[in-house]
C-alpha cells in the first residue's frame, strides 16, 4: 500500500472514526473517507471511481460489518479489508475469513484501540489480488468459453531450500492462468472449477513446459531437484506411471531428482490404481510428496503404509497466536511423525527469518516462500538462477 491510496473507514462511533482518520493523517494518508454504517458506506463507494482499503469495524447499527462485507464482495470495486474491532480475536478472524472467501482482499485484523505504528505496517501489506471464491464457476465459463487455450496457462517456478544453510535445493513447478479480468491466477482459483479433461490437459501441459526448460538447465551443468504436482484425475490413470517414465527418458532426467506431488485430500477416497500408480512411481526412483494439512495427517500407522517418503506442510501453522495453540501442535506433532518414520519435511509459505530458525527447530530440513523467493515465469527464473549457475561452473 502507498500514502496514495484511499482509504474508506467505516465506524458507527463518531469518536473512533476521527481517531483513524487523525492516525491516518499522521501515517501520511490523506485520501481518506468515512462512514457511519454498512448502507452509507456502500452508497459512498457506488460515486468513487477508486477505493484501495476499507478499515471496518464489526458491531454496527443498521447494517452490521458482516453484511456490508457479503454485500461490498458484489460491487464493481474490491478494495483490501483491514478489520478494526473490539470484538474477540477468534469472532474477528472468522469475518475476516469470509471476506477472504467472498472474494475481497483481506489486510488483517486487529482489536482496539489500535496503535499507530501497526495501523501502518498492516496498511503497508500487500494482500492477495484475489481470493478463490471471487471466480465464480460462470465467470470461469465465460472466460474459457467452453474450451481450455493452453497458451493461457503457463509454468511458474518456486524456489526450494536448505533451511539451515539458505542454499537453493530445487524449485517447483506451479501453474498460473492469465485470466482476461483478473489477470494471473494461481490453480487453487480455477483447477476446482475445471473438469477432469480440462485438469488433466493443463497439468501435462504445465509439466511438459516446466521440464523442457528443467532439460535447458542440466544441458548447463545444473542439477536441481524438481517437483510436479500432480492432478486427481492423474493419479486415477492406469497410464500414469508410464508418462512419468516417458518424462524421465525423454527430458533426460534422473529419478532422484523429481518429486512427484499429491494433495491429501485427492487421495483420501482414491481407488485402488491409485495407490498402484504411486507404487510403481516409488519403484522408479522418483520421490513422492504428500500435501496435507497437520490436523488431517493419516495416523502414524497409515502413514507407514503409504509409498509416501516427502511431507509437505503449510508454515501458517507453527506461527504463535494465543487461539493457534492445537494448530501448532498438530504441526509439531506431524513433524515428529514424518521423522520417526524417516519422511523429508518441506515447508510452504515461508514469511520470515525467525520463521525459518522455528521450523528448523522442529526438525524441518527444507523450505520455500515468498521471503525466500516468490514463483516466477521462466525469464525471472532464469536470470534469478544466475549466480548459483556461476557458482557452479565457477
Amino acid at each position: 500500500m502507498n500514502q496514495q491510496q484511499s482509504i474508506l473507514v467505516l465506524d458507527d462511533n463518531p469518536a473512533q472514526r476521527m481517531a483513524m482518520l487523525l492516525q491516518l493523517g499522521m501515517l501520511g494518508y490523506h485520501n481518506t473517507c468515512e462512514a457511519a454504517n454498512g448502507a452509507a458506506a456502500l452508497a459512498q463507494i457506488d460515486r468513487l471511481e477508486q477505493l484501495d482499503v476499507v478499515i471496518c469495524d464489526i458491531r454496527m447499527s443498521q447494517m452490521d460489518g458482516i453484511e456490508f462485507l457479503r454485500r461490498l464482495a458484489a460491487h464493481r470495486l474490491r478494495p483490501a479489508i483491514l478489520i478494526c474491532s473490539a470484538v474477540e480475536e477468534s469472532l474477528r478472524r472468522s469475518v475476516l475469513f469470509l471476506a477472504a472467501q467472498s472474494g475481497l482482499p483481506v489486510l488483517g485484523d486487529i482489536g482496539k484501540p489500535i496503535p499507530t505504528p501497526l495501523l501502518g505496517k498492516l496498511l503497508q501489506r500487500q494482500p492477495p489480488a484475489v481470493s478463490p471464491a471471487a471466480l465464480q464457476p460462470t465467470e470461469l465459463h465465460d472466460a474459457l468459453g467452453g474450451h481450455v487455450f493452453l497458451g493461457d496457462f503457463s509454468a511458474y517456478y518456486q524456489p526450494q531450500y536448505a533451511l539451515h544453510t539458505l542454499d537453493m535445493t530445487g524449485f517447483e513447478i506451479q501453474c498460473r492462468w492469465q485470466h482476461p479480468l483478473h489477470g494471473l491466477l494461481s490453480p487453487a482459483l480455477f483447477m476446482p472449477q475445471l473438469s477432469a479433461d480440462q485438469r488433466y490437459t493443463v497439468n501435462r501441459h504445465i509439466t511438459e513446459q516446466g521440464l523442457r526448460f528443467i532439460s535447458t538447465l542440466q544441458r548447463r551443468d545444473l542439477t536441481l531437484n524438481v517437483s510436479v504436482p500432480l492432478a486427481d484425475v492423474q493419479l486415477q490413470s492406469a497410464g500414469l506411471p508410464d508418462m512419468v517414465q516417458d518424462y524421465l527418458e525423454r527430458y533426460r532426467l534422473s529419478p532422484a531428482s523429481l518429486s512427484l506431488e499429491v494433495n491429501a485430500a485427492d487421495f483420501a477416497e482414491a481407488p485402488l490404481v491409485t495407490m498402484e500408480n504411486l507404487v510403481r512411481l516409488r519403484l522408479t526412483g522418483c520421490h513422492l510428496t504428500l500435501q496435507a494439512d497437520p490436523a488431517n495427517l493419516p495416523s502414524l500407522q497409515r502413514l507407514h503404509e503409504l509409498p509416501f517418503d516427502q511431507l509437505k506442510l503449510d508454515a501458517r501453522h507453527t506461527r504463535p497466536s494465543r487461539d493457534h495453540e492445537d494448530c501448532r501442535a498438530a504441526m509439531t506433532a506431524a513433524i515428529a511423525s514424518a521423522a520417526s518414520l524417516g519422511i523429508q519435511v518441506i515447508i510452504d509459505g515461508v514469511h520470515n527469518w525467525q520463521e525459518n530458525q522455528v521450523l528448523l527447530h522442529l526438525g524441518c530440513q527444507l523450505g520455500s516462500g515468498d521471503w525466500y523467493a516468490e514463483a516466477m515465469d521462466e525469464q525471472a527464473f532464469s536470470q534469478w538462477i544466475q549466480p548459483a549457475l556461476r557458482q557452479r561452473l565457477g
